[in-house]
This record gives C-alpha cells, sequence and structure tokens, in this order.
C-alpha cells in the first residue's frame, strides 16, 4: 500500500513538473503559441492623410526588418480628427498599456509628452525638436523622447527663397498657423527673416481651429495676395485640400513643404519626403525594442530634400 501511494505521489510531482516547463518554455516542444512572445504594442497618433505616410513608411520598414504588425509587434493606431484630440487618445494608449509611443507633427508630439509620462516616445515630422523641450540636443536627447526630424523650420527661409525665385512677380503672400503650435512659432521667424531681404510682405493670419480656417480662407479676395505661402502647422496641412481649392480659385499659387502636398494640388513644394521619414524612423523605434533608451538614441535628420513641381496646378491658375 505505501509503495503504491509512493508511486503515485512521484506520478503526480512528475506531471505538475512536466506541464510547468511545458508552459515556461523550457522543453525542446510545446503547445501551439505557449512559447510566443507577446507582441511589443506600438501606440501610434498622426492628423489627416499626409502624415499617415509618416505611419506607412514606419510600418512598412519595420516588416521588412522582421517586425511584422500582429507578429513581434503590435500597432494601436490613433488617427485623430484634430491635434488637439492627441490628449484623450494618448490617455486611452496609457490605459491599453503601450511600450512605445509614436506620434507625428508638433502638436501632436507635445500633448503626447504632457501624457505619456515615462513611456519612451518616438516622434516624426517635427520640424525643430529642441525649441519646444523634446530634446536637448540631436545627438543625445536626454529625455524619454527622440525620433526624426524633417527640419522644416530651419527650411523655411529658403522655401519662400525658392517660391520667388519661381514667381519672381510675388510681392504680398498670406499665411495661416496657429499661434499654440510651438513649431509653427518658430518656422514663422525664420520666414520673416527671409522675406525682409526678398522684399516680399507676408500676411499672417492666426487660426485656432478648423472653422476659423475655413472662415479665413473666404475672406481672401482676388488681387489681395501674389501666392498663399503654408507655414508647416498640422492643421493646416489637415485642411490643405480647401487651401488649394481657394487659392486656385484666385488664381494664385501655394508654396508647401512636402511632396504628398503636391499630389493634393500645391503648386510647389520643398522639403522632407513624409514616408521616406517615417522609413528612417524604424530604426529608431526598433532599437528601443532592442533596449537602447530614447535618452541616448540620437535624432535623425532626413537624408534627401525635393522640390516637387505640380505643373498641372500650374497650367489651371495660369502660372507655366
Amino acid at each position: 500500500m505505501n509503495k503504491i501511494y509512493i508511486a503515485a505521489v512521484f506520478i503526480v510531482l512528475f506531471i505538475l513538473i512536466f506541464v510547468f516547463l511545458l508552459l515556461a518554455g523550457k522543453l525542446p516542444f510545446g503547445l501551439p503559441g505557449l512559447n510566443k512572445t507577446p507582441p511589443v504594442k506600438i501606440g501610434v497618433l498622426y492628423h489627416s492623410s499626409s502624415y499617415k505616410l509618416a505611419f506607412n513608411g514606419l510600418k512598412d520598414k519595420m516588416a521588412e526588418d522582421g517586425y511584422k504588425d500582429g507578429e513581434k509587434v503590435e500597432f494601436v493606431v490613433k488617427e485623430l480628427s484634430d491635434p488637439s484630440d492627441a490628449t484623450l487618445a494618448t490617455k486611452e494608449l496609457m490605459e491599453a498599456n503601450v511600450n512605445i509611443i509614436y506620434s507625428v507633427s508638433t502638436p501632436v508630439t507635445t500633448r503626447v509628452k504632457n501624457e505619456a509620462d515615462d513611456t519612451p516616445i518616438v516622434f516624426n515630422i517635427v520640424g525643430d525638436p529642441i525649441g519646444p523641450g523634446f530634446a536637448k540636443s540631436f545627438a543625445e536627447p536626454g529625455m524619454n523622447l527622440t525620433g526624426c526630424t524633417n527640419l522644416s523650420a530651419s527650411l523655411s527661409g529658403k522655401r519662400l527663397e525658392i517660391f520667388k525665385q519661381a514667381f519672381p512677380n510675388i510681392k504680398r503672400v498670406v499665411t495661416f498657423y496657429d499661434p499654440a503650435n510651438a513649431f509653427s512659432a518658430l518656422s514663422i521667424q525664420e520666414t520673416r527673416k527671409a522675406a525682409s531681404g526678398l522684399g516680399i510682405e507676408v500676411k499672417e493670419v492666426l487660426v485656432k481651429s478648423v472653422e476659423e480656417i475655413d472662415a479665413e480662407l473666404a475672406k481672401l479676395r482676388p488681387g489681395e495676395f501674389d501666392g498663399f505661402y503654408n507655414t508647416p502647422d498640422a492643421r493646416v496641412v489637415g485642411r490643405i485640400d480647401k487651401v488649394v481649392a481657394r487659392a486656385n480659385e484666385l488664381k494664385i499659387p501655394v508654396m508647401g513643404h512636402e511632396e504628398d502636398l503636391a499630389v493634393k494640388g500645391v503648386a510647389l513644394t520643398y522639403g522632407a519626403n513624409f514616408y521616406l521619414l517615417g522609413r528612417d524612423c524604424a530604426i529608431v523605434v526598433e532599437n528601443i525594442i532592442r533596449g537602447h533608451s530614447p535618452k541616448t538614441e540620437p535624432v535623425i535628420s532626413p537624408s534627401k530634400l525635393e522640390l516637387i513641381i505640380n505643373q498641372k496646378t500650374l497650367d489651371a491658375i495660369g502660372k507655366t
């Protein structure tokens, strides 16, 4: 009887140990799915289809590198109607226990930074990461944020210069931007400096909502301005279709900062390609997954700047 009892105890112990090792993945075989490491959850926030390109580029490059959505990583995407929606969206991502947040544009990243505590944040399409306080330096950010910059603030003066070269008769242009957008405020400073040397008067129109953008566009009158200079601003970019439509009615060219805007009808664009910047930023996200700290992960600048001319738009407004 005792021998039978002891044997039964040993059998039970053996089964328990076997099951424990099986579940822990210590055996060279196991049930499907039990040995898999949970995917890294990456929260994604962007506003408008133009900024979505920066996510598409990231997602495509990470898949090529072996980080496919639904396998090693899981993207939790928040497509925002307005940059101000990023505050609530970030709270929702934090409740979902994401491991990394990928935020696109300065106003979105500003709100993410205020809500995300110590969660690693990888930003993109940020014209100047130093000014808004996203990084202490390009080489060593020193914070829980790092990512990619499109250098759009520093290129604002050059962009206006190209606009003048393309249309020498331009003397007065209008630009819209949100004064609460730290990046737009930096961009307009560079624009003002360039304008004085180029002999261009820049009319600054402050807009704080989509409704204000539409209302101010309706106020523009024929002959009032020679061109629309698009200050890089997430909210205005989100209404670029409306901007182009009104500019075409007024027969004036629009100058933009990214190739996708040319696809949407902007006459000229000069700057970094958002899709390619997304691909560039994939290595930053992958390095953080591998254990790198955002504090020491360098900010990446665009390797290529592009000048795009939309001849169809120029023909339509009689600026061939």
